[in-house]
């Protein structure tokens, strides 16, 4: 975790786009050469050399420094300023997304233009508004420390690792929600990323058909935490049911070409589940995604087949917007009848605005992503998916093999029949230890726990009775 001291240094020297205007139309100053730098509200110019008095919001507090710009990289929207913070004279690289207001010294204050945060009718925005593809390009990047890490990476001034270019870290997320897909993976990925330092792009890769609704509630909060700090991206190849939710807890969803997402019904063994449960399932995870901006007729249309949804588009803006009813108005598409639940393809998400992009390369997404091209950070990502889902799949395999060698006949009788038994039951409490997902739901582990305890006794007796002298 970062201290205050560190969150309020990055955040006041993020700010320091210099000398500039607050509307994105604005004149240059005169000066020295003028640069742009397009910020998540609109758009700076300034100058290296000028000095200014800026206003910063991090996620603690609002601050205010003084500072002499030194360097402006209008590509990475990094401002480099020489300031003096707690007596001390320091010039670091900073994130621009966090200005609220600045202005040359002794000048008249340029706030941020005001910007909208995403439309929870239309659902074109990112989830909540938080981010955008300039604030993803706006990871740090200070000046090299001349340090190394454990691991042989760069260190910057902050102590962050630094990366040869702007790129992602790939979570694969894929299998059953709960199984192999969960919200341990994408904690863990959010701390990898840290490494870099905040403003980092996830990519949560997703490929999956739902599973276990108790994983969909970690899963908000995993991302919920994540997003804090990094910029998390959802790319659809299939997302249904628990995965579909789980896309709409990014701030951006894009989707393969034969991607789809949607059809989150309440699944109890292969019943759909109606009634109280249901119905708070509905408030309450409808009330998170609208909380992230998103619509929440959308995930009502996703759960229940009777939920309706279509959109319409301004005639002149062409910006759209979803209805639970059909109102018959021109142009009006039906996403989803009183038959089906919602399930968006490639083609429908894009024009309603709940996909912001369709790439099925990574040379195709990097553009979408604001990337010059495609480069990925860390493997770890992948690394991490691949090996828990080798052990899974082993878990599985064993535990069926196991359950058959249970009731096998053993030719020593019945202590050889009891020892080995209590082999498989323990090899079974040790693959829960290993790969919890795995064993629950499929055996009752305590009872497993219980049985074993009795073997064991019943094992031990026998090897007293077997070994005791003949009574006379």
């Amino acid at each position: 975790m970062r201290t205050l001291t560190a969150i309020a240094l990055a955040a006041l020297l993020a700010a320091a786009t210099s000398g500039l205007y607050s509307s994105a139309n604005a004149m240059p100053q005169s000066g020295s050469k003028q640069q742009q730098v397009k910020l998540i509200k609109g758009t700076w110019w300034g100058s290296v050399g000028d000095r200014v008095e800026i206003v910063v919001k991090d996620q603690l507090a609002t601050r205010t420094m003084t500072g002499t710009v030194t360097k402006i990289d209008s590509d990475k929207g990094i401002v480099t300023v020489d300031a003096e913070i707690d007596g001390k004279k320091v010039s670091r690289p900073v994130f621009t997304s966090t200005i609220v207001s600045i202005k040359p010294v002794g000048g008249t204050a340029a706030p941020a233009p005001t910007g909208t945060t995403g439309n929870a009718a239309t659902g074109s925005a990112p989830a909540g508004g938080v981010k955008s593809a300039t604030d993803a390009a706006a990871a740090p990047t200070g000046k090299p420390s001349g340090k190394v890490d454990a691991q042989g990476y760069q260190l910057d001034e902050n102590g962050y690792r630094i990366a040869p270019q702007k790129g992602v870290f790939i979570l694969p997320f894929v299998g059953g929600v709960g199984a192999t897909a969960r919200a341990y993976e994408i904690e863990q990925m959010g701390k990898e990323a840290d490494k870099w330092g905040p403003g980092q792009i996830i990519i949560l890769d997703i490929d999956s058909p739902g599973g276990l609704v108790t994983e969909i509630f970690k899963i908000v909060e995993a991302i919920k935490s994540v997003r804090e700090r990094h910029r998390v991206v959802a790319w659809i190849r299939e997302a249904i049911s628990a995965a579909a939710v789980t896309s709409m807890q990014c701030d951006e969803i894009y989707f393969r070409t034969m991607g789809a997402d949607g059809a989150a019904m309440m699944i109890a063994g292969r019943d759909s589940v109606y009634g109280e449960p249901l119905e708070r399932f509905r408030v309450e995870l409808g009330d998170i995604i609208e909380k992230n901006g998103r619509p929440r007729m959308v995930f009502l249309a996703m759960v229940l087949s009777k939920d309706v949804l279509t959109y319409t588009k301004d005639p002149v803006t062409g910006k759209p917007t979803f209805h639970d009813k059909i109102t018959g108005e021109p142009g009006e598409v039906v996403l989803s009848n009183d038959k089906d639940n919602l399930t968006f393809n490639a083609s429908n998400a894009l024009d309603c605005g709940f996909s912001k992009g369709t790439a099925d390369t990574g040379a195709e997404f990097a553009p979408l992503l604001g990337l010059k091209e495609w480069y990925e950070i860390s493997d770890y990502g992948v690394k991490m998916a691949a090996a828990w889902k080798k052990l899974y799949e082993e878990c599985e395999k064993d535990l069926s093999l196991q359950q058959e060698r249970m009731n096998i006949p053993r030719a020593g009788g019945a202590a050889e029949q009891l020892s080995v038994q209590i082999q498989i039951l323990e090899k079974i409490v040790a693959w829960h230890k290993r790969c919890p997902p795995c064993v629950d739901g499929k055996i009752d582990i305590e009872q497993v726990q219980k049985q074993l305890k009795q073997m064991r006794k019943q094992l031990s007796d026998m090897r007293k009775k077997s070994n005791a002298p003949d009574g006379g």
